[in-house]
């Protein structure tokens, strides 16, 4: 119970943080419905579950940001501060006059993408993959051997949550990048510090619940093989091969991997919220 309570209070929490404006002037929301701008527009332009498109006649002052869709800001457009897709995608014309940033949270990669910049190539983008693949990898199992039993109650409390881990991490990857996109505001002496520290947690929350979502496949797959408990090293190892392995996936492999990023933003939640005072020995197996 408490556990439950401490979830609804962080998702709670979350949400406040998230839809309350800082600072914030007129502009125009959509939801659910695509945006194509052609005028002047006096503040931020936002839309949620929808595209936004900027025309060449657009002039945005303040921010353009697509929560759950793409951005798409077409040459000679003009916008004020910043471009932001959360869970979507950015495609700025390299004569297009972006004043700020441009950030994508589709993929970490494109996390600091700039306008104009042509991407990887398919092997060098293989390549980093696959280096990455290797830090997680060395990451989870790390973490597995260090504090096995927290892990391993965080995989069983994962179980009859259901669908809301991922409705958790969804809020909390959202918090993360709005809180991204506000620290940026603050400029270079300011900013750059806030965005290290988020970036450091965003990516300490995501080992911790692929730590965990690892240790749900591996002791499912070994478990139903061999019959019997292994270390759970071994079986996060195990999970951890197969979660990597989808990333790879063609056509789907990056939209995976980014489901697997929210929920395990959400199996973080679930882990901090396994009560320590009852974790003198890891839970009766079935």
């Amino acid at each position: 119970m408490a556990q439950k309570r401490l979830i609804l209070l962080t998702a709670s929490v979350l949400c406040w943080l998230f839809v309350t404006p800082v600072g914030a002037e007129s502009g125009t929301t959509a939801v659910f419905s695509d945006l194509v701008v052609d005028s002047v527009v006096d503040g931020d332009v936002v839309v949620f579950a929808a595209d936004l498109v900027l025309t060449e006649n657009a002039r945005v002052t303040g921010d353009a940001v697509a929560v759950g869709g793409n951005v798409r800001v077409a040459a000679g457009a003009e916008v004020g501060r910043h471009v932001l897709a959360v869970l979507g995608s950015t495609e700025v014309s390299p004569t297009a006059e972006v004043h700020g940033r441009v950030l994508s949270f589709s993929s970490l990669a494109r996390l600091a993408q700039r306008p104009g910049v042509a991407p990887k190539s398919p092997r060098v983008s293989v390549a980093v993959r696959l280096l990455a693949s290797g830090g997680w990898l060395l990451v989870v199992t790390g973490l597995a051997f260090l504090f096995p039993v927290r892990m391993r109650y965080g995989a069983w409390a994962l179980r009859p949550l259901g669908v809301k881990v991922p409705a958790l991490g969804f809020l909390v990857a959202l918090t993360v990048i709005a809180s991204l996109f506000a620290a940026l505001g603050f400029g270079p002496a300011f900013g750059v510090p806030l965005i290290a520290g988020l970036m450091a947690l965003f990516f300490a929350g995501k080992a911790v619940g692929l730590t965990v979502l690892s240790c749900v496949v591996g002791t499912a797959l070994l478990r139903r093989w061999l019959h019997h408990p292994l270390p759970i090293s071994l079986e996060v190892f195990v999970g951890m091969l197969v979660l990597l392995a989808l990333r790879f996936l063609p056509f789907a492999g990056e939209a995976l991997w980014s489901f697997l990023t929210v929920f395990a933003l959400g199996a973080c939640i679930v882990v901090v919220g396994v009560n320590p005072g009852g974790m003198l020995a890891e839970p009766a197996q079935p």
